[in-house]
């Protein structure tokens, strides 16, 4: 996530199974003997005729192999399957196959329980909470699977392909991984055969949640007064919605009154309470946003890099990283109003004169007038008060012409800062300029 930042703080950061022969067999057909240590031998059908009884089940063996299959019925009337015989004891072999149905009117045959390539994981459940406890913070996700006969190993991915391991232990495959971040996740079981071909894959999204503390950054809003909605979104720790002004300022969608509906990182919402006072100090009671939280990756949106939703596939941000949108750490400042209404717009070229980047908060700051300095004081002060680890004006480059990008980092509380704006001898893109 490389960018020029006009203002930036760095950031910290198998028993044997009875067999059944599906057959119809008329006439009665005799048990199979025990065999000592062998499998129950099959129960024969019966000979041709019409509506006879069941031939016998074979008799267990006392310790071998699974019980052989049964066999098929002869042609005939509605006779009754055939059984099978029993399953051998203790740790006999793998079940055999059914026998095939009869000719005519008699019985189907036997079927497996799932397909050769069928993967579906059953482990962790679609939206399952796992809540980290332990130091350093931790939640132990296991994940397991239903795997068909010919998937032989199965591997766990999240995030543009990042592995978590790979596991041989058929049938259910199970896996431990240790999360350390907390937010909404996604992870895919891709199912390989014996060749090491990808014959299946599966999906589940699940929720990693930290440790829940003694008023922790909740308990931190109520005592601020701060009227919020829980909530949970994709990538976002502690997610709330607003539901009112944040200390005295309202931030809203575009030129709407009523709170922003985007999901915010409740440690976010602490920043732009820091920012409302910077705000208040100069009659700004309402910030227009063009937005908050966008799971996507840096550096802006497009019709390839767009907001995903919850069943969205992980995006492939390996070129440029996240964008801090996605963790709701970050918003995009386009209007700023007066008590009065007076509304002042980032992208009017008038209320916002562009000027360098490297020298925004000193020569550039000094040489404004008007509206243009109302808002070049509110950017600069804005970081000089910590409210955000990044702010990029429209002096950063095109992309920010119409608005101010701030936030906080993808993680933590910032524990230093740089304006580099003020330093003349710095003019270039930060780590933590981040779209």
């Amino acid at each position: 996530m490389k960018h020029g930042v006009v203002v930036a703080w760095v950031v910290a950061m198998g028993s044997g199974v009875a067999c059944t022969a599906a057959t119809g067999s008329p006439g009665g057909g005799g048990g199979g003997a025990p065999a000592d240590g062998g499998s129950g031998a099959a129960g024969s059908s019966g000979a041709a005729g019409s509506s006879g009884a069941a031939g016998a089940a074979g008799t267990a063996g006392t310790a071998g192999a699974s019980g052989a299959a049964g066999t098929s019925g002869a042609a005939g009337g509605s006779g009754s399957s055939g059984t099978g015989g029993g399953a051998g004891a203790a740790t006999g072999g793998a079940a055999g196959q059914g026998g095939a149905g009869g000719a005519s009117s008699g019985g189907a045959g036997g079927s497996g329980a799932v397909a050769p390539d069928h993967l579906e994981i059953v482990a962790p459940a679609e939206g399952q909470v796992h809540v980290q406890s332990g130091s350093p913070a931790q939640a132990q996700v296991s994940f397991e699977v239903v795997a068909g006969a010919s998937i032989t190993s199965v591997e766990y991915v999240i995030e543009t392909s990042f592995s978590l391991g790979t596991s041989t232990a058929a049938p259910t495959f199970p896996l431990t991984y240790p999360y350390s971040y907390p937010g909404n996740r996604w992870a895919e079981a891709r199912g390989y055969d014996g060749t090491g071909a990808l014959v299946a894959t599966d999906l589940v999204n699940f929720v990693v949640q930290a440790p829940t503390t003694t008023g922790g950054c909740f308990g931190e809003l109520d005592a601020l007064g701060v009227a919020y909605t829980p909530t949970t979104a994709r990538g976002v720790t502690d997610a709330v919605h607003l539901g009112g002004s944040v200390n005295g300022v309202l931030f809203a969608s575009g030129t709407s009154t009523s709170p922003t509906g985007d999901p915010i990182a409740c440690e976010f919402v602490k920043s732009l309470w820091t920012f409302a006072e910077v705000l208040k100090s100069h009659g700004i009671v309402r910030v227009g946003t063009l937005g908050s939280y966008c799971y996507r990756c840096c550096c802006s949106w497009s019709e390839t890099n767009y907001c995903r939703g919850p069943s969205d596939p992980e995006p492939d941000c390996s070129a440029n990283g996240y964008s801090n949108h996605s963790w709701g750490r970050a918003v995009d400042v386009r209007y700023l109003y007066l008590a009065d209404g007076t509304r002042h717009d980032i992208n009017d070229p008038t209320d916002w004169v562009q000027g360098s980047s490297s020298t925004t908060c000193t020569s550039g700051l000094a040489a404004q007038t008007g509206t243009s300095l109302l808002l070049y004081t509110i950017a600069c002060e804005a970081s000089a008060e910590h409210a955000f680890g990044t702010v990029l004006t429209p002096n950063y480059n095109s992309a920010h012409r119409n608005h101010w990008h701030m936030d906080i980092g993808s993680s933590g509380t910032p524990s230093s800062w740089t304006v580099k704006s003020q330093w003349p001898a710095v003019d270039v893109a930060g780590a933590d300029g981040d779209e």
